[in-house]
């Protein structure tokens, strides 16, 4: 009797969300959809709302249907929304240095100063020769090998990532650093999708042993963990080593380093070393994540709508011409190429649920009682997909975002809005990420013609832009 009067006094006697029927201790587990969750979940809240309740096991979670009600409580109500959910398999696996991942707090503040007193818009000019020479380089890569892409796109932003932070140069091929990125960020998009993994819901699963049969996630745990303590160590031991030896070169890091000196009023030098470690780390992750899924997702558009292909092809004839590569000087008078890439954003989300937010009091929204800790997912894959703000949800029309000859996000809405994130937890590296995809994007586009592949008789092989994505926390071409 206690506990139901003590939540009524919590509610105000307000009811939560509707929801799925749930069942006795298990509350709404089986309804949970564990693939096709964008499309699941937009079904789901036409049933039952644009505000969709789950009991899972006890752990209130909310799913928002419409952009609406995303940008009213994720972004007004920033205050009490900007809390992480860490889960069990966060701390475990080590991403729990990962700034996105962090709880609210003077910690994740403190990271992200740190981050954007490198990354603010201002201080991207500073990077753009190390992001123009990775492009070129992956421009030579592409025409060695123009069947295999996922390769060479993952290189030119781990390259050029790598030279901004640490001033090294990545080798053509068998690099040590490069190896340890790639080991590091295999895994996390298919990790870290919601529900996916029992222990994320049942913390208990933590304790079995990797000896245990049917312990598979507690036994790829163990080498995860290993492969982000790798990231994050590896590349700062070395940095260090040129440091001592007067011999490091001009980059964020060794910036980082010989400024962030231990003041008064500052915490040991221990932890001002952690800080600068994970937020290397998660400028490696986060910038090759969004730009990786949205090049890929590019190339696909192009193969699918060569008319499309064509009319950014011209633009770039007549603005660059036949003699010069574009650049990023270009990025104004290029405004079809701008509004391609825009068009790549939002037709196939990055992250078709952003990263999830959740409350840290209880509150109430549009009449419903949201209880301290629940868990916030917003579906950003429906909020793209939904035609009251995106005439013809399924075409790729860049057309869309350009008005009186220049972009115009007036209507439709900037697809940025939705891909990097809501309120206080923003990407703030969403600039230098936009830097890069506009240099690849237009070289790519300057100097191949995009085609969808062929077989083993030289006949093309159909495209189903839908099939070959994958079904996880990233969006990403399943085979590329």
């Amino acid at each position: 009797m206690r506990s139901i009067s003590t939540r009524n006094a919590r509610s105000r006697g307000l009811p939560l969300s509707p929801e799925p029927r749930p069942l006795p201790f298990i509350g709404n587990v089986l309804d949970f959809p564990r693939t096709k969750q964008g499309i699941a979940f937009r079904d789901m809240c036409a049933q039952y709302g644009d505000i969709l309740h789950f009991n899972l096991l006890g752990q209130h979670m909310l799913v928002l249907g419409r952009p609406d009600v995303v940008f009213e409580l994720l972004d007004k109500r920033s205050a009490n929304t900007s809390d992480r959910f860490v889960t069990p398999l966060i701390v475990l696996t080590g991403m729990d240095m990962n700034l996105s991942a962090m709880r609210y707090g003077e910690r994740w503040r403190r990271h992200r100063r740190a981050f954007w007193q490198y990354f603010h818009p201002s201080a991207l000019p500073t990077y753009q020769p190390m992001q123009r020479k990775a492009a070129h380089r992956f421009l030579n890569k592409l025409l060695k090998t123009p069947s295999r892409l996922r390769e060479p796109i993952r290189f030119t932003f781990y390259t050029a990532v790598l030279e901004v932070l640490f001033g090294y140069s990545v080798a053509d091929d068998g690099d040590e650093i490069m190896a340890i990125v790639e080991d590091a960020l295999e895994w996390p998009g298919e990790a870290f999708t919601q529900g996916k993994y029992l222990i994320e819901t049942l913390p208990i699963l933590r304790y079995v042993p990797t000896w245990f049969p049917g312990a598979t996630v507690q036994r790829l745990i163990v080498h995860w963990r290993s492969t982000v303590t790798r990231l994050k160590e590896e590349p700062y031991r070395q940095i260090k080593v040129s440091i001592a030896h007067n011999e490091a070169p001009e980059s964020v890091v060794s910036n980082m380093i010989t400024t962030m000196v231990k003041q008064d009023d500052e915490p040991s030098s221990i932890e001002v070393e952690d800080v600068i470690k994970n937020v290397a780390a998660v400028t490696v992750e986060g910038a090759s994540d969004t730009m990786f899924s949205t090049v890929q997702t590019m190339f696909m558009a192009m193969a699918l709508n060569p008319e499309i292909q064509k009319r950014a092809q011209a633009e770039l004839d007549a603005v660059v011409g036949p003699h010069r590569l574009p650049d990023f000087s270009d990025q104004q008078n290029l405004v079809y190429v701008n509004a391609t890439i825009r068009e790549a954003l939002w037709w196939q989300a990055v992250s078709p649920f952003s990263l999830p937010h959740v409350t840290v009091e209880d509150d109430e929204f549009r009449g419903y009682f949201l209880p301290a800790g629940s868990i916030i997912l917003p579906n950003v894959w429906a909020c793209t997909r939904n035609p009251e703000l995106y005439e013809d949800p399924d075409v790729f029309r860049p057309e869309r975002f350009v008005h009186d000859g220049k972009v115009d996000f007036t209507s439709p809405p900037d697809p940025a809005l939705f891909v990097f994130g809501f309120g206080r937890r923003i990407c703030p590296g969403r600039y230098f990420a936009e830097n890069g995809l506009l240099v690849n994007v237009a070289l790519i586009l300057h100097a191949f013609d995009i085609t969808p592949p062929a077989d083993e008789n030289g006949k093309p092989i159909a495209l189903h832009g839908d099939i070959m994505m994958a079904d996880g926390l990233l969006c990403y071409l399943v085979e590329c």
